[in-house]
């Protein structure tokens, strides 16, 4: 026997005969399901000759308490995440389109009618900033049916000269006897 692991589980190292290389090989807890069975990874690499000394019980404990520290770590940063808005969430006014802004004095923002930010055109409520190189940005949506306009996502793009392109229907020819 060369070690057991913190489950009970024994690692044995023999050498069937001469010139055939040694087996590594693991008993497990018969006290243990066999499905529940999980093997440390130490053990893993030295079953599998990546490791050539077999883990000891301490490096198995560190290894427990490095795991639990981990989960902790990992809690604690879902509740971080957990606790900043998302742009998911519900916007906090009425009239204000989720995903663009809270509308407070921010450039590129949908606001309130009648709102006035300074850096920017504002147009039926909408609120228009400055471009790259300090041109007034217009509004590419439109003025539509209902106050909106179209998408301008869907509008067909420019098109190359393959992308139109379907393929005619194949017939087999004739055949010769």
């Amino acid at each position: 026997m060369n070690g057991v692991d913190l489950a009970g589980n024994s690692y044995y190292y023999f050498r069937p005969s001469l010139g055939i290389r040694p087996r590594r090989i693991l008993k497990e807890n018969p006290r243990i399901p066999y499905s529940d069975i999980n093997i440390p990874v130490q053990w893993l690499q030295w079953l599998r000759y990546t490791r050539d000394p077999a883990p000891s019980i301490q490096e198995l404990q560190i290894d427990v308490q490095r795991k639990e520290q981990l989960k902790q770590l990992a809690a604690a940063a879902d509740a971080r995440w957990a606790s900043k808005p998302s742009m998911l969430d519900a916007p906090r006014r009425r009239n204000q389109e989720v995903g663009i802004g809270d509308g407070e004095g921010q450039v590129g923002v949908i606001g309130r009618k009648g709102e006035s930010h300074e850096g920017g055109v504002e147009a039926g409520g909408k609120k228009l900033g400055k471009g790259v190189k300090g041109e007034d940005v217009r509004d590419s949506w439109g003025e539509g049916e209902k106050g909106r306009g179209e998408n301008p996502w869907i509008k067909e793009r420019p098109r190359g000269a393959g992308e139109g392109w379907q393929p005619e229907s194949w017939q087999p020819p004739g055949t010769r006897r």
